[in-house]
């Protein structure tokens, strides 16, 4: 169950709201783990109540515990399930139509990418999401405006940058010597790997036990070091990658090839990212907190998916915008 969520009885998790727009109540009798804080945040504007309701198979609990005390208060519900492992909306579906209540049942599929903005990502790799068959890469239509934006906001930014160059590199040769670029092997579209550039921000024994993810309070990053990772200066190099084609401005972080293959063999669909150019910043990073691992990667390729799904020139703003709010209010990696 989601850490975010607190549980007043056995089987159900109840979100009360009081600034609601709406007389409703939503009842989700899927997996949980999709919600995040910012998730629940968003749906207590908009529902009076929230109800989650893991997977059981004790039907009279559900009916006379969970929904019917609903039922009594509400007039409106608002069902959202999972068809591929999920009975239990028929059970809430037939107590609500006796009780003649209005309810709306929505797929999870379709309520996480309407109402959350991101695209559902199943637990488990056998498992599919119809909204996801027809996922394709960036046609003209997207390229053309993308390079733009790219080389329009990389030439100025190199320009503007350039004094904190220079300071960041004479600072990351006296704490910590060797030299002050930093080469990784990624992987980009079309899964071809390339060489990202970024300022040094770690001791250069950091990966002496072998490649491992880096971490919110990482002992392995010296002093500036860290102040870069807070603020992106160390992201600044990858503007050259911008100029060489390796990436974009704004796409999936770039991850490097070994933990792609682990990824790929345990998150459904995590190929898919590499349909596009990954980005120096993208809606993951601005949508979704720091964390590293499995659970983090599937949570942050729902919004990369969602990103290549829906893009809209309003979408890669937002994006650039959001991006200055992280910097500037410090919450970087």
């Amino acid at each position: 169950m989601n850490r975010h969520l607190v549980s007043n009885r056995p089987f159900v998790h109840r979100l009360l709201s009081k600034s609601a727009k709406t007389d409703q109540v939503l009842i989700i009798t899927s997996y949980d783990y999709f919600l995040q804080k910012n998730d629940l945040n968003l749906l207590r504007n908009e529902y009076k109540e929230i109800i989650l309701v893991p997977h059981t198979t004790d039907d009279d609990y559900l009916l006379n515990v969970t929904v019917s005390p609903l039922l009594d208060k509400y007039e409106k519900i608002h069902l959202v399930t999972n068809p591929q492992f999920d009975s239990q909306y028929h059970v809430i579906y037939e107590l609500v139509v006796r009780r003649n209540k209005s309810i709306r049942i929505t797929t999870v599929y379709d309520f996480c990418e309407k109402d959350l903005k991101k695209v559902y990502i199943p637990e488990d790799i056998e498992q599919t999401n119809p909204n996801l068959t027809s996922l394709l890469e960036f046609g003209r239509r997207v390229r053309y405006p993308k390079k733009i934006i790219d080389l329009a906001i990389s030439s100025v930014l190199l320009a503007i940058s350039l004094p904190v160059w220079l300071i960041s590199f004479v600072i990351v040769k006296l704490q910590s010597p060797g030299p002050a670029f930093f080469y990784q092997e990624r992987v980009g579209i079309f899964n071809k790997s390339f060489s990202c550039i970024k300022f040094r921000s770690m001791r250069l024994d950091a990966e002496s036990n072998g490649a491992s993810f880096s971490k919110k309070k990482d002992s392995r990053v010296f002093a500036y070091g860290g102040f870069m990772r807070l603020t992106r200066i160390d992201e600044l190099p990858q503007i050259f990658n911008i100029f060489r084609r390796d990436i974009s401005l704004i796409g999936p972080r770039p991850e490097r090839p070994v933990f792609c293959e682990s990824f790929d063999e345990v998150i459904p669909y995590y190929n898919q990212r590499h349909l596009v150019k990954p980005g120096i910043t993208g809606y993951a990073q601005v949508m979704y907190s720091y964390g590293a691992g499995t659970s983090d990667a599937r949570h942050k390729l729902m919004y990369d998916l969602y990103y290549i799904k829906n893009w809209s020139l309003q979408l890669e703003l937002k994006i650039i915008l959001l991006t200055i709010v992280v910097i500037f209010g410090r919450k970087g990696r």
